[in-house]
């Protein structure tokens, strides 16, 4: 076997030394750092607001409920329909969230596993070793494996797809398994989209290089092609397939169409109107040094089948950001989870290269460069987010309230499923796809409507509310802890009399600062709760000091006021 030079890019994975115990102890000591990170940043890393709307499609799924047809959901369907065995073993609990943040934790490692393998076969074992290391200390790669999503999940098949893609020689076979990788990424995220386009675009590059490099071509093979065409088209049609008659056989596939594909459609004419913005990110453009570092790589290294195996990898790299920025309406930093891991390997392998160089020359480790990297990227990850720092009290006091408050089968007005346990009466998520739909009027917003049909009780408050929703609201509602309750201040003149509109059906209270108030009410005593249809009712007190509300009955008797601080 030819041997290269110490630091050369060249060096073979069994050309390269071995990691020395202390490479080794360093490199589990910061792993060990960020999972007993992990065990604050569980609980205190702020809940991103998809968690949570995808917590209650897992919900729906443990309750019996059909995601499309009885609840709403943009995404694709698998990787809640699997977290919801767990999901309904945990119980209905506040803190939910942190407890899916855990069941996940294996999916995580998995990353960071198929970040160690890539960086293996494609480059050595050390450039492996701190790539999946540099890849766990990055920031914003990190507190994303930290919540709850189908995104990692997404993320860790794409990785496993390289993986199948570069490790030897493609033939039908590899390429079924290749295609069915592909096929469960798209039913966990028709994201995979963009991922489809970027390997079909990498190898097309790598094919025209080929072709331009005399050195690069093979000798001409007799193939059938047609397999190579049939073999990856049966596994990725299996498993959507699969789900797609699932949902017919349930008669939700019209639903299903267009909750997955029409709602997340943006028009043409806003999506390429971002891209002239979008250019201007130096991601953009990050395939000229990764194609041009990829040919470098491929015409001095004497293996043909790796060369070629690094120059598609380093394609794929970077074209990922030009496919994602001109084919994705909507993108947002999830978007960069397959691409964070696959870029830090990439970019680890002149860190490790300039290591050697240094060893060579001095009395300096190999690995101090990247290791000093390391630190300097947990640093900075724990001073962006003290990992003590609680920030969830809002959001567990918010799912605690509601579960406190309602019942199975009643209604909660949310923005996109924070309260996780109940159905909105509102069949669609005032996300920005959603919002936006509405404000160009392809969507009409009823839920005015739907909270009176469902005589909804309890609202969370949200700036993610149309305008006329949160004036209604504001109207009928009143902030007692965390939520807002079916209610309104009643201003009783000097004579103490009011007169007062009740819109929403329901069992209420009227109580001041002391609790229950004295009086009539549409010329009957008062004496507790009472049902009120919708219309005017008529109040008449004895003593109109103070301020007097008129709440749901169940609120008041639950021990909540709004006359106490909102936690």
């Amino acid at each position: 076997m030819t041997e290269f030079p110490v630091g050369s890019p060249l060096r073979s994975a069994e050309g390269n030394e071995r990691s020395s115990l202390a490479e080794m102890v360093i490199a589990g000591g910061l792993f060990f750092v960020l999972l007993t990170l992990r065990l604050f940043y569980a609980t205190n890393q702020p809940w991103d607001s998809d968690e949570p709307q995808h917590l209650h499609v897992v919900w729906a799924w443990a309750s019996g409920l059909l995601p499309y047809k009885d609840v709403f959901d943009n995404h694709s369907p698998l990787f809640q329909a699997l977290s919801a065995p767990i999901f309904a073993l945990l119980g209905e609990r506040a803190d939910i969230v942190t407890a899916m943040r855990w069941v996940i934790l294996p999916i995580s490692v998995l990353i960071l596993w198929m970040t160690y393998l890539l960086g293996r076969r494609l480059y050595s074992k050390r450039v492996a070793l701190w790539g999946s290391v540099l890849a766990a200390c990055f920031p914003d790669l990190y507190f994303k494996l930290d919540e709850y999503r189908p995104d990692l999940f997404w993320c860790a098949l794409w990785l496993i797809l390289l993986a199948i893609l570069t490790d030897g020689k493609l033939t039908p076979r590899r390429l079924f398994w290749a295609g069915f990788t592909l096929g469960i990424a798209f039913a966990v995220s028709m994201k995979t989209t963009f991922l489809l386009l970027t390997i079909l675009l990498a190898a097309v590059v790598v094919g025209l290089i080929r072709l331009l490099i005399p050195e690069l071509r093979g000798h001409p093979q007799r193939t059938v092609w047609i397999f190579y065409f049939i073999a990856p088209l049966i596994g990725a049609l299996s498993v959507p397939l699969t789900l797609v008659g699932f949902f017919a056989w349930r008669g939700a596939l019209s639903q299903m169409y267009y909750c997955v594909i029409i709602h997340n459609i943006a028009s043409a004419g806003d999506q390429w109107s971002l891209i002239p913005h979008r250019i201007r990110d130096f991601r953009f453009w990050l395939f000229v040094p990764m194609i041009a570092g990829g040919i470098w790589l491929a015409k001095r290294d004497p293996d043909r089948q790796r060369s070629l195996q690094r120059l598609f990898f380093m394609a794929v790299v970077g074209l990922y950001c030009p496919l994602l920025f001109t084919f994705w309406p909507l993108i947002s930093k999830q978007d960069f989870l397959p691409f964070f891991p696959i870029l830090i390997l990439v970019l680890t392998g002149p860190l490790v290269w300039i290591g050697d160089w240094i060893r060579s020359r001095t009395v300096f480790p190999a690995y101090l460069l990247p290791a000093l990297v390391a630190v300097l990227e947990l640093s900075w990850m724990i001073k962006a987010r003290p990992p003590l720092k609680a920030t969830n009290q809002t959001n567990l006091a918010i799912v605690s309230d509601v579960l406190k408050l309602t019942r199975p089968g009643e209604t909660v007005l949310d923005a996109k499923g924070q309260t996780i346990y109940r159905q909105r009466p509102f069949y669609y998520v005032f996300e920005q796809i959603t919002r936006e739909k509405v404000e160009r009027g392809e969507l009409r917003d009823d839920s005015l409507e739907r909270l009176v049909e469902k005589r909804t009780p309890v609202v969370i408050s949200s700036h993610w509310l149309t305008p006329a929703t949160g004036q209604f609201v504001s109207q009928n509602y009143i902030p007692v802890g965390s939520v807002l309750v079916l209610g309104r201040r009643i201003l009783p003149d000097k004579d103490g009399r009011a007169e007062f509109n009740v819109v929403i059906p329901a069992k209420y209270a009227i109580i001041g600062e002391n609790g229950l108030v004295l009086g009539t009410l549409d010329g009957i005593e008062m004496n507790g709760s009472r049902d009120l249809d919708p219309g005017s009712h008529d109040l008449v007190l004895p003593s109109p000091n103070g301020k007097v509300f008129l709440i749901w009955s169940r609120a008041f008797e639950e021990g909540f006021s709004p006359f106490a601080k909102a936690r």
